[in-house]
């Protein structure tokens, strides 16, 4: 690690060396397309905006400008959904992109993406090992095989400490480049908030300005509203009739607000273990919410009924856009927070065994009914 370290601020003081130039220039070639409108995307305000157009001429373009500090973008060729990541700083850039190989696609000039290109090469193992892992488990699913599922959940467990450690030894090691809080932004649904805290107190103060560490901090103040201990925020959206339900309403019952939507995996997968706890602790005062991040009504709410799902249902269809996500800083389902009867946050993401801890410790263990025998 300390020499992957060295290489790395090495390759940093080379760069902020050489680099003379006060505009980019982005010179690219595309294999396998002659013409077209190709895009140079910026994000900002949380989505992709076209921030310059070029035609392509026998499959070559250009893009000039100016830019502060160095950011993502995409170079788009949107009929053929090709999205090549740049990030573009001031400097000569070359980008070589291979339409029918997109992986062997390059991008030179640019010391910023260098080091991220480094930390996609350090990460590669790892996001195969993933994909194995998750093809695995979805061929498992559609056999029913829940051993195989179970064993899949496990390991995939497991990468994603993994990926998490290493994510957080690049960005300790490479702690006043861009390329670090642009890394944990896109990858900022696996860190509660003491190890978001943590992580961004490392990050030099040069990158204060960054747009990405701007949204860092905001989703840091998100976080801080749902912590443990704090009063759930309110707020009211459409059950599955068109009628509102307001969060506040519950006020009284042990509430467990769960994030799902009929189309991801792993929510489906743990609906049993929710059904369970509520079957087991709803008469001890114990309820759910469902809060999900469909867009499609019907799918919805066929998958309310097939997974036996019997609490109040609440969704804007909004998918990812759900105003309730935002509310409670939800980039990743399945998600959930436990408030009290006063409504205050004492568990987030409770799953499986963890959830059942959590209502015995809150509510008392469940009690089995004992059957009498009929004389």
């Amino acid at each position: 690690m300390k020499k992957i370290a060295f290489i790395l601020l090495l390759g940093i003081i080379l760069a902020s060396c050489t680099k003379n130039e006060d505009k980019f220039t982005i010179n690219g070639i595309i294999k396998g397309v002659d013409t077209g409108m190709i895009y140079l995307q910026k994000y900002e305000a949380d989505h992709w905006i076209n921030a310059d157009s070029v035609k392509l001429s026998k499959g070559e373009f250009t893009f000039t400008g100016k830019i502060g500090m160095a950011e993502m973008c995409h170079i788009a060729l949107s009929e053929k959904q090709i999205y090549i990541p740049v990030f573009v700083e001031n400097s000569k850039i070359d980008v070589m992109i291979y339409v029918d190989s997109l992986e062997k696609s390059t991008v030179k000039g640019s010391a910023t993406h260098d080091i991220y290109q480094q930390y996609l090469t350090l990460n590669d193992a790892l996001n195969k090992k993933m994909d194995e892992v998750n093809m695995e488990w979805k061929k498992a699913r559609e056999t029913h095989d829940t051993a195989t599922m179970m064993r899949t959940d496990s390991i995939s467990t497991e990468l994603d400490k993994e990926m998490k450690k290493q994510l957080v030894d690049f960005i300790k090691t490479n702690n006043k480049t861009v390329v670090s809080p642009y890394l944990v932004m896109r990858n900022s649904w696996q860190f509660e908030l003491p190890d978001l805290e943590e992580i961004v107190t490392t990050m030099d103060t040069s990158l204060n300005a960054s747009q990405y560490t701007l949204v860092l901090k905001k989703r840091l103040d998100i976080l801080r509203n749902v912590a443990i201990g704090r009063i759930a925020p309110d707020f009211t959206m459409n059950d599955s009739t068109g009628k509102p339900v307001t969060l506040s309403s519950l006020k009284g019952k042990v509430i467990l607000l769960d994030f799902w939507a009929s189309w991801c995996g792993p929510c489906r997968a743990e609906n049993p273990n929710v059904v369970k706890a509520f079957q087991d602790f709803n008469k001890k005062g114990f309820d759910v919410l469902g809060c999900s991040f469909d867009q499609n009504r019907e799918k919805w709410l066929k998958a309310v009924k097939n997974d036996n799902l019997t609490w109040n249902h609440v969704s804007d269809l909004q998918g990812w856009g759900n105003a309730a996500g935002k509310l409670y800083g939800v980039n990743s389902i399945p998600a959930n927070v436990l408030l009290d009867k006063d409504q205050k946050i004492i568990g987030r993401n409770l799953r499986g065994e963890d959830l059942v801890k959590k209502l015995t410790e809150v509510l008392g263990p469940v009690t089995v009914e004992k059957k009498t025998r009929k004389k």
